[in-house]
């Protein structure tokens, strides 16, 4: 079901909108100068995403709450179409507050395509099919390290539970989205052979491909490739800064 959470710099503003089951909201943005740290809160991605933030960033109380909630999620399930409502946007407040400012869009739902999980890694060009896979970037440790919390996941979805996937997607209709939170969610759907459920939050105001970043990711791509193959990225990378032009 598609729900729509902006969070911005402000304070706590939030209105509703029944046509689209949107709930919007304003959050203070948090920050701080990044540092490096290296630990096991039990708090998951979630809580290594804080721990890096600074200051301003959300206590490990809250953080373990919100983990311990995406784990078996209450969410509200629409009688009419069978789609999961979004949450309060107050429930996601420590998370909100790890975002750049802005307003976001939030959408809960069953994964509609095949999962393809992909793992960044340095000077790696991964393919896939757009239009047939979902494509997951994991943002933490991959394959997950806790094996344990993994067959604890899949026997709770085995037995019909849902625990929810926070993901990071750049645009609304995009197939690719980062994952904020859930990485042993996602390897116990796959073990149980389940497609995972997702809260998206996608930015309202999509930021266009910037030149710096086609560039800098060319250079990163072309780098000690054969002739063949750097003409090859060359294109791909020529045709994304041509969109990126006719879009802007």
């Amino acid at each position: 079901m598609e729900g729509v959470i902006p969070a911005a710099s402000g304070s706590g503003h939030q209105d509703s909108s029944s046509s689209c089951c949107r709930a919007v909201a304003e959050f203070p943005a948090g920050g701080g100068e990044a540092f490096l740290l290296e630990g096991n809160d039990g708090c998951g991605s979630l809580g290594w995403l804080a721990a890096r933030a600074g200051a301003d960033a959300p206590g490990t109380g809250e953080v373990k709450a919100l983990t311990e909630w995406l784990g078996c999620p209450d969410l509200t399930v629409d009688p009419a179409t069978g789609h999961h409502l979004p949450p309060d946007p107050e429930r996601l407040r420590p998370l909100l507050t790890l975002l750049a400012p802005g307003r976001y869009v939030m959408t809960v739902q069953t994964a509609p395509h095949e999962t393809r999980v992909v793992h960044p890694r340095g000077h790696a060009v991964e393919q896939w099919y757009a239009e047939e896979d979902l494509a997951l970037l994991t943002t933490d440790h991959w394959p997950p390290r806790r094996e344990a919390v993994v067959r604890d996941y899949a026997r709770r979805i085995r037995a019909g539970g849902l625990p929810a996937l926070i993901a990071l997607r750049p645009t609304p209709a995009g197939r690719v989205g980062y994952v904020l939170d859930g990485h042993h969610k996602l390897t116990a759907y796959q073990w149980a052979g389940v497609r995972p459920l997702i809260l998206w939050l996608t930015p309202q105001q999509p930021q266009p491909f910037r030149r710096e970043d086609r560039e800098r990711a060319r250079g990163a791509l072309l780098a000690g490739r054969a002739d063949r193959e750097r003409r090859s990225l060359d294109k791909v990378l020529a045709y994304i800064g041509d969109e990126a032009r006719r879009s802007a």
